[in-house]
């Protein structure tokens, strides 16, 4: 499985192999799908993080 990491509404989503590399967000095109092992690396350097949905913010690391 892979991600697709939109530049314009800045948010990393699960991407699914569908035709069209498009947003499933916002729908732009402008943006680039990226392997799983690179989303575990970012996440892992905190480039990207889990949001929130109760609150809206970062998730804080369970110690």
């Amino acid at each position: 499985m892979s991600a697709y990491n939109c530049f314009d509404c800045s948010k990393v989503t699960p991407f699914f192999g569908k035709d069209e590399e498009q947003c499933p967000l916002c729908g732009s095109k402008n943006g680039e799908i990226i392997s799983n092992e690179r989303m575990k690396e970012g996440m892992d350097s905190g480039v990207f993080y889990n949001i929130d949905p109760k609150t809206g913010k970062r998730v804080k690391k369970k110690r």
